[in-house]
């Protein structure tokens, strides 16, 4: 503000009236325009209905409600449909779809066009007076719910299925037959591409007239074989014919087979493809085929032997029981035999019965009475093979029923097992049963490989003859009685034996003398009981128990006669004889035979037919011979 001539004047633009009204009824015509736009936007909000001039896939819905214009869809486009088609090419061919094998939603592509032009508030009125000076169009999606007919006919004629490379094996070469290149129809691209054709089709109100789709086609050639994959699924080693372990069955022989991989690569690469290249094979024969094995398994009898068994039933029984469990047992290379695991166990649980056995020197009933017999016969069997033996024990007393002293084996729980190994190179089998007339047998099985078999013999060292003995008991015996036997004691000779093994050639010519083992077996005496009244008179001493005395014959007493009668002639007394000290001869070292009459048997401890005495068990067992 400056002040001139005592006035104020003020400075700076000042705006006439008349703009000022100009500007006050610009305001007032945007604030109309606002306000009956608003307007505009709430009217197409409240109705709810397409705006003019609006199409879906050329269906006119406007002023439709969202069902009518679903309804309208319905109606109309199928037959629109129906009325277009599209190409495409594939191969060179030309196929042709229709439109009558597309579906379309009819709901959902009203729901979608509608809530575009009421989706906003104020783009509402934006979209009528749009609607007013040009029609809006709204597509439909189209969809297939199978492939089309020509398709599906395209990728027939155009499809070619890549081919790999494949391999056979015959008895002498391995055949290849190359792969060829394969072409494929990429379907899903195609039916893309028809989808979007038909969607510009509905839109259009005349169809220009499109060029047809091209069918896009892969090709793959095939790939190139893993030889070395091939060599390794193919090549295997030779392997002999074998006893499975488990089985006991035979396991064939294989040829080993193998093939020259660099050769043939060269071969395959100089083969066209869908050609047929053979490769030679390179085969190795086994050293023991199939045939060979099945020749040369259980051929021979490698040893058999006989023994005779005595009574009664029960031990019969369990011999039975015992040859039952050892018989068809089969033994590989290198295998070991155990004649207690597969025998035993040698309980009433077990299944075995009681026999006669030593228990503290007398024979008593005890289970498993009996299977010493078997196992005994089958070491004098594994002699006569020459196997391996790994354990044998002797019994305490001689056993009778081996033909050849020395050649008894003793088993006991799991203290004293009989044991021997297949040393052969090929399987074993072993056959053992009871006849009829009980006569045990024991035969194994296997292939002869040497020609040498054994030929078990004793030489008899020393011999000690049993003596009865005499042992008072007046509860047993009354007075002037003859002395009573008690059978619980057996009477066996001692005897010493050195067992050697003559090895002898088919030929019968003697290869070897082989030393074994020395064994002595114990002298049991058996027991007499007499009355001590009468040991003078039988000639007993006490002290021995012995019937080392002269024995001492009573006088005969003398009645006198009545005297009312005749005198009656005096008849004596039968005089008593005493039982003599009996001195058995010792049997030949190369069978000796006990003499006792009762034969006793029991798991580990066997007298046999001819009383065989029972082992001696382990010192921590009870059981003692």
């Amino acid at each position: 503000m400056d002040h001139q001539g005592g006035k104020r004047v003020i400075k700076g633009d000042r705006k006439p009236r008349g703009a000022k009204a100009a500007l006050i009824v610009i305001l007032v015509l945007a604030a109309a325009l606002i306000a009956g736009y608003v307007g505009l936007c709430a009217y197409v909000d409240r109705a709810g209905t397409f705006l003019p001039n609006t199409a879906i896939a050329g269906v006119d819905v406007g002023g439709m409600t969202q069902a009518e214009a679903s309804s309208a869809l319905a109606g109309q486009l199928p037959g629109r449909l129906s009325q277009l088609s599209a190409s495409f090419l594939c191969g060179g061919a030309e196929y042709a779809v229709s439109g009558a094998e597309f579906s379309f939603d009819e709901a959902r592509a009203a729901q979608q066009a509608i809530a575009d032009q009421h989706g906003s508030f104020f783009l509402g009125g934006w979209h009528y007076l749009s609607a007013l000076l040009g029609r809006a169009e709204y597509p439909v999606s189209l969809s297939l719910d199978k492939t089309p007919r020509a398709v599906a006919q395209a990728i027939e004629d155009c499809t070619d299925p890549e081919a790999q490379t494949t391999w056979e094996q015959t008895d002498r070469s391995l055949v290849f037959r190359k792969g060829v290149t394969g072409r494929t129809v990429d379907v899903a691209a195609l039916l893309d591409a028809l989808v979007e054709r038909f969607d510009h089709l509905l839109l259009d109100d005349e169809p220009a007239s499109y060029a047809p789709i091209e069918a896009q086609i892969t090709t793959a050639p095939p790939a190139e074989p893993d030889l070395q994959a091939v060599y390794d699924e193919l090549s295997v080693e030779a392997a002999d014919a074998y006893l499975d372990p488990d089985t006991k069955e035979i396991v064939a022989s294989v040829t080993g087979v193998r093939f020259d991989v660099e050769e043939a690569a060269a071969a395959l690469a100089d083969t066209p493809e869908g050609g047929t290249c053979i490769v030679p094979l390179q085969l190795e024969e086994p050293e023991l085929t199939t045939k060979e094995f099945q020749e040369k398994l259980f051929a021979d009898v490698l040893g058999t032997s006989t023994t005779k068994c005595a009574g009664p039933s029960t031990r019969w029984y369990n011999i039975d029981l015992a040859a039952s469990r050892v018989n068809g047992t089969i033994l590989l290379p290198g295998e070991e035999f155990s004649y207690n695991a597969l025998a035993g166990p040698y309980t009433e649980a077990g299944g075995y019965k009681k026999a006669g056995a030593y228990v503290g020197g007398k024979n008593i009933d005890t289970t498993a009475g009996g299977i010493c017999q078997l196992s005994s016969t089958l070491y004098w069997t594994t002699l006569k093979a020459n196997l391996q033996i790994v354990e044998r024990n002797k019994h305490k007393y001689n056993s009778g029923y081996m033909p050849v002293v020395g050649t008894d084996a003793t088993v006991f729980s799991d203290s004293l097992d009989f044991r021997f190994q297949n040393d052969t190179g090929f399987p074993l089998k072993i056959e053992c049963y009871q006849d009829d007339s009980h006569r045990l047998h024991v035969t194994l099985y296997g292939t002869d490989t040497t020609g040498v078999h054994g030929e078990p013999y004793s030489v008899t060292l020393s011999t000690v003859a049993y003596q009865n003995t005499y042992k008072p008991d007046a509860s047993k015996v009354p007075v002037g009685g003859a002395p009573v036997r008690d059978e619980e004691y057996a009477r066996y000779n001692g005897i010493t034996v050195e067992v050697y093994q003559k090895l002898v050639d088919k030929n019968g010519n003697t290869v070897d003398t082989i030393f074994l083992h020395k064994d002595a077996y114990s002298v049991s005496n058996p027991v007499y009981y007499y009355n001590p009244a009468d040991a003078e008179r039988l000639g007993i001493d006490p002290a021995t128990g012995l019937m080392t005395l002269t024995p001492v014959t009573p006088a005969p007493s003398v009645t006198p006669a009545p005297q009312t009668s005749a005198t009656p002639a005096v008849t004596p007394p039968a005089e008593i004889t005493p039982i003599p000290q009996t001195s058995p001869t010792p049997e030949p070292s190369a069978a000796p035979t006990p003499e006792a009459t009762t034969p006793v048997s029991g798991p580990g401890m066997e007298p046999e037919d001819t009383s065989s005495p029972a082992p001696e068990p382990p010192a921590a067992s009870p059981v003692t011979e």
